[in-house]
């Protein structure tokens, strides 16, 4: 699903507050790669997958510890909604695609 490339602006829901930042998704067949920035990480996107409307990626960061987020979403239009898991709990996020990648 082509409709997942580009630019997306996200809303993190965590335990300890809401996080923005900007998910940055490639797609190459029905596999998803790039990343997740906001203002204290940058990190890559690995085990990408597209799935129809539906995608699920890793992502690992290393502060304020170190942990593995599993990520599954799912795209309608210009939204993109999901939730992401780690260890400690689970978090959900939603989005709205970047003007500039429209």
């Amino acid at each position: 699903m082509s409709g997942a490339q580009g630019k997306w602006n996200v809303n993190i829901k965590t335990p300890i507050g809401d996080r923005t930042g900007v998910l940055d998704l490639k797609v190459e067949g029905r596999t998803l790669t790039g990343t997740l920035s906001d203002g204290e990480h940058h990190v890559l996107i690995s085990d990408g997958k597209i799935d129809g409307d539906r995608l699920s990626w890793t992502a690992k960061i290393e502060k304020p510890m170190r942990l593995t987020f599993k990520f599954s979403a799912r795209i309608d239009a210009d939204r993109i909604s999901g939730s992401a898991r780690n260890l400690l709990g689970s978090a959900t996020f939603t989005g709205v695609r970047s003007p500039a990648s429209a």
